[in-house]
């Protein structure tokens, strides 16, 4: 069993889809791009700007889902930027995030 990276606790609230008043996985997809970017920032324990974010599901059964987009920060020689990969988690809650992998380049 791979170990999780990061775990978080959400602030936001858990979506829901298509009107209905249970939680969707594909309703909770803003969700998991908001916290990838948290996870990120983490990272690089800094003040990031992000750019071209979005997330998908991964695999609705499991609440898993893959998030990319671009970050731009400064680093100790100035501006920097990566791109970056998260593949993150939740329950039909959304109240806590998992991080399983987090990739930047």
């Amino acid at each position: 069993m791979k170990t999780p990276l990061l775990v978080l606790t959400a602030l936001a609230t858990a979506a829901t889809g298509c009107g209905s008043s249970e939680p969707t996985p594909e309703g909770m997809v803003l969700d998991a791009e908001v916290m990838c970017e948290e996870f990120v920032e983490r990272e690089l324990d800094t003040p990031v700007e992000f750019s071209d974010s979005e997330a998908a599901v991964a695999d609705a059964e499991t609440w898993t889902y893959e998030a990319t987009g671009t970050a731009d920060y400064e680093d100790s020689s100035g501006p920097a930027r990566t791109s970056y990969t998260c593949t993150l988690s939740t329950d039909s809650s959304g109240e806590e995030w998992t991080l399983e992998d987090l990739t930047m380049e």
